[in-house]
């Protein structure tokens, strides 16, 4: 560990020294140590263990004078909760993060994945990029407010929760608990985003302001079992991969939202001329079968136009030569935001043209998907921001494919935004849930500065 608290120290030695008051240089360093240190507690989840972690930021904090409050809501499993207090002319900002990670196979690593490695300029450890290294800059943005003594026109929180990778039982807790703080927050920031960077060139600042919501189904088929020697036309297996075979067809309705709208109008000055004017104007241009299907065999726009259906599990009897009674299936849906559950029920009982197929819901209820304006002050901060920090670049509004815990605390009221500081390019993005995840110690130094400015913009 002194080798690796050393080696960061020369390589912030050999930084050019900033200008301002917060003295940049140092706190880049500290930042780097604390975010190894951090990378080092396994917050594997299953089981969780997100007590130490928790621990580690109230040591922290109260060494700097600031008060938490640790909610151990099972064996183990706690969120955590710090105040800065404003003047109370703004509604709270929450600086949202979860402290618990995915699971690490170490043979998919080229270090130990809870090690916090530094090698060729980047931190190594799961949680790296989902979300450590976010929560230890906004732990460090929320230090630097109380040591500058910036003057502050709300109330700024802190919030570390357990369990986001699984069950989110720390956000369920959170509104147990701190349901009175949720309505009177005016925002939340949180994971998400996508700072594109392509050929050394950032391409924009996505700031997701929308989440679809999964809405996750089994489809059981039930016919009468027999000899795998003698064919059933009517077995539980052939009927349902038929079913299956209507529903991996199956085009879904087209729906622009308006965050998406403004993503391609500003996407559109990257595209060439002709498809550049169909992104502007692109509720016209999707009526046009070869540009919809332009857009849609694309993996990385489909899923911004329409409800979405993946099958993802399958499963028939246990022996090769037996029919068996019962077929399973299950579905990922994601729904866009202002979907109906019930109505896209309905279409998909349509699709499957099989009345004895049982449907079933995975989840204990369905969560309607979130979205939150486009023109807010936290839009208006990081549009700043960026004109500052990266003039000429593009910042844009997001929704984001898969789901966090601003799907469940939004429900209260505050505007929830997934806001990354990290320049990433599609190579280093991949790491999150898989082998060798890292952040740069480049990426970690700029994103410091990028946050604090974002949160300096919205609570001065």
């Amino acid at each position: 560990m002194r080798k690796l608290v050393l080696g960061l120290t020369l390589l912030f030695l050999a930084m050019p020294v900033a200008a301002g008051d917060l003295g940049w240089r140092a706190v880049e360093q500290e930042a780097a140590e604390r975010l190894v240190a951090y990378l080092q507690i396994d917050t594997s989840n299953p089981p969780g263990n997100e007590l130490r972690a928790t621990r580690f930021f109230q040591e922290w904090f109260e060494a700097e004078g600031i008060a938490v409050e640790i909610d151990e809501f099972e064996p183990g499993r706690t969120n955590l909760v710090a105040r800065l207090a404003g003047n109370g002319a703004g509604r709270p900002l929450l600086l949202m993060n979860h402290t618990d990670v995915v699971t690490a196979d170490p043979t998919r690593w080229r270090v130990a994945p809870f090690s916090g490695a530094v090698l060729d300029g980047y931190v190594y450890g799961r949680g790296a990029l989902d979300m450590k290294a976010e929560g230890l800059v906004q732990a460090m943005v929320f230090v630097l407010l109380k040591r500058a003594q910036v003057p502050l026109n709300r109330d700024v929180y802190f919030i570390a929760t357990a369990d986001e990778e699984v069950a989110f039982r720390g956000a369920f807790r959170l509104m147990e608990k701190k349901s009175e703080l949720l309505r009177e927050a005016e925002f939340i920031l949180t994971e998400g985003g996508l700072n594109l960077v392509e050929d050394g060139w950032l391409r924009f600042v996505g700031v997701d302001n929308a989440e679809k919501a999964p809405f996750w189904l089994r489809l059981r088929a039930r016919g009468t079992p027999g000899h795998g020697s003698r064919p059933l036309p009517d077995a539980a297996t052939h009927r349902l991969v038929r079913a299956l075979a209507r529903v991996a067809a199956w085009e879904t309705p087209i729906e622009i939202l308006p965050g998406v709208e403004r993503l391609f109008r500003d996407l559109a000055a990257q595209e060439p001329s002709g498809r550049a004017e169909k992104f502007r104007q692109l509720r016209e241009a999707v009526q046009n079968p070869s540009f919809q299907a332009s857009l849609t065999s694309d993996p990385a726009y489909n899923y911004l136009l329409r409800n979405t259906v993946s099958i993802t599990v399958l499963e028939g009897g246990p022996q090769t030569n037996v029919i068996p009674g019962e077929a399973v299936a299950h579905l990922d849906v994601r729904l866009l935001p202002g979907q109906s559950h019930e109505k896209f029920l309905a279409e998909l009982r349509t699709v499957l043209a099989d009345d004895t197929i049982v449907i079933e819901m995975l989840q204990d209820r369905y969560r309607p998907a979130t979205s939150s304006p486009t023109d807010t002050a936290v839009v208006r901060a990081i549009e700043a921001v960026v004109a500052e920090r990266f003039p000429g670049r593009l910042v844009t509004t997001r929704m984001l494919s898969g789901y966090t815990e601003c799907g469940i605390l939004s429900d209260l009221g505050p505007y929830c935004y997934g806001f990354s500081p990290f320049l990433l390019d599609r190579t280093e993005g991949a790491s999150v849930h898989g082998g060798n995840e890292r952040v740069s110690v480049e990426n970690l130094q700029r994103g410091l500065r990028f946050y604090y400015d974002v949160v300096e913009h919205l609570v001065r």
